[in-house]
């Protein structure tokens, strides 16, 4: 399948189960590229698409690290119910 950003058509191979995400991702990214058009019009698509990576990398660190503390928290949980369950044997 091909997708396009920036104007720019890039072929990837995707399973076809995932082809809706791809579109729907793809969709999002055009939606960001021409709102920051706008809002930055003397910006050069490569500077468009460094501050577009710079912004999903963000994004994407912030869940890592909140998917991380979640995790420590869920086992601490885990280790209260564990104690729990064994106090009441």
């Amino acid at each position: 399948m091909r997708i396009k950003i920036a104007g720019l058509s890039i072929p990837l191979t995707v399973a076809f189960k995932e082809q809706d995400h791809v579109r729907e991702t793809e969709q999002r990214v055009a939606e960001l590229f021409d709102n920051w058009r706008r809002m930055f019009p003397s910006k050069t698509t490569e500077e468009l698409l460094a501050m577009m990576t710079y912004q999903y990398a963000s994004y994407y660190l912030a869940l890592s690290r909140k998917r991380e503390e979640d995790l420590k928290q869920l086992e601490g949980f885990e280790e209260v119910l564990d104690q729990a369950v064994l106090a009441t044997e």
